[in-house]
């Protein structure tokens, strides 16, 4: 058996979900022993990395030997300014968490602008939501101890770009917990929380890409793996079978979708600390080299305590996930999932999913002529469905457009101030028709 990524570090009696303690330790630090270098790397190499992961991420593009990172600031500053949706995080003492693009450390003194505007409307008793200023949307999201940022001018609404700031702040409580990030700033307002987030910016990082390219977030809906009904329902009975003590859920996820999910009668999963979770698994090569022990707070479940996640790639892009409330359960969960494995491999449904999961289907399987691309969400399910990209949307130029026309069309029809059941938009390139009743929405 391979060495299990012990992602733990105190020997303290057992955390359960009520516990409160040994979080530092347990959390930041073992993080950071898996996902960044050590403590005494060069603030020179720390930002060379940040830049070289979000250059893979998105338009910045850093290139070995003909930049120094600390060095040619016009040109960085230029591409940085380029960028059409900016997110930053920072404490309410004006010290910068993180940020999208760039170098927290470098646009300090814009961080204290920002704290400076939000201070400003706290000092008259008034919450600052959001700035217009031309094609810029300004959104503001304040969750003590820390405040939330989005400048863009992609097009999105205030309540899109607000629910993607929430999500980044489950982010960081899914590393911290809330009632140790209460903690810290109660004893110290002026903390450095990077020095607690070391190794896990790369999943506000991965999850910051998300909001661009995956339609889960806008319809808080989670995309299940298109299989056989009777391949599912094997998966399904073989995670049924031999069930370890203190375990609360237990899942098979297949490229970012869910396979098929066991749990507790009376404790559902919120579809948000899925996301976390999938985001987690696929913002990070780590999980797919070894078995992992981790701890995990799961916002919507329970925001002020630690549960604990095993997690194992058993085949290429398929993972097993087991979440328990003991911290010592790794070796019974490992044996566990060992059985799981090998009875999924002799009944050739682990083959089937593995097929599955490199494949998506496309309009031409719904046989309706004419349909380019359509999102159907079941309300009732909390799942939602959509085809691959064929035709005009093989481009990239083209995907995301379709992407903002989805989110126009989906925050039209789900405006609060007046909700409508059908939205029908005529462009040159497409015409939409979105149809939303109590069981299901289509676009």
């Amino acid at each position: 058996m391979q060495e299990p990524i012990l992602i733990q570090q105190s020997d303290s009696p057992s955390t359960t979900l009520s516990d409160q303690t040994s979080l530092t330790g347990a959390a930041s630090s073992s993080y950071e022993s898996s996902y960044s270098s050590n403590s005494n790397m060069s603030e020179q190499v720390k930002n060379y990395n940040k830049l070289r992961r979000q250059g893979s991420r998105s338009s910045v593009l850093v290139e070995a030997g003909k930049k120094r990172i600390n060095g040619a600031t016009e040109s960085g500053m230029s591409s940085w300014v380029q960028h059409k949706k900016h997110f930053f995080i920072l404490s309410s003492a004006g010290k910068p968490v993180w940020t999208r693009y760039g170098d927290e450390s470098r646009i300090s003194s814009l961080m204290g602008v920002i704290q400076a505007i939000i201070s400003f409307f706290q000092d008259g008793d008034d919450t600052i939501k959001s700035i217009n200023a031309g094609n810029h949307k300004f959104v503001f999201v304040h969750k003590e101890p820390l405040y939330y940022v989005a400048v863009s001018k992609t097009g999105e609404s205030d309540v899109q770009l607000r629910d993607q700031l929430l999500y980044l702040h489950n982010q960081i409580i899914s590393v911290l917990t809330s009632a140790q990030l209460t903690r810290i700033f109660e004893q110290r307002v002026n903390f450095d929380l990077r020095r607690l987030l070391g190794g896990t910016e790369v999943f506000l990082d991965s999850l910051a890409t998300l909001f661009n390219k995956d339609h889960s977030f806008m319809l808080s809906a989670l995309q299940v793996l298109r299989l056989n009904k009777s391949v599912r329902e094997q998966a399904g009975s073989i995670i049924s079978n031999g069930r370890v003590k203190d375990l609360l859920y237990a899942m098979i996820v297949a490229n970012g979708r869910l396979v098929t999910l066991l749990r507790p009668r009376r404790h559902s999963l919120h579809p948000s600390d899925l996301h976390l979770l999938f985001n987690m698994l696929t913002g990070s090569t780590t999980f797919h080299t070894a078995e992992s022990w981790t701890p995990l707070c799961l916002p919507k479940f329970n925001s002020k305590g630690f549960l604990h996640a095993y997690i194992c790639y058993i085949a290429k892009d398929v993972s097993i996930v087991m979440i328990s409330t003991d911290k010592d359960r790794f070796f019974e969960l490992s044996e566990w999932k060992s059985s799981i494995t090998e009875t999924m491999k002799k009944k050739e449904v682990l083959d089937h999913i593995t097929e599955a999961s490199d494949q998506l289907y496309t309009t031409e399987t719904v046989g309706a002529p004419g349909l380019l691309h359509f999102l159907y969400k079941s309300k009732i399910h909390v799942q939602f469905t959509c085809p691959g990209f064929t035709g005009p949307y093989i481009e990239d130029v083209n995907q995301k457009r379709l992407y903002r026309l989805y989110q126009h069309v989906y925050d039209r029809m789900h405006c609060r101030a007046r909700p409508l059941k059908l939205y029908y938009h005529d462009s040159e390139q497409e015409i939409i028709l979105g149809w939303c009743k109590s069981t299901f929405t289509l676009d």
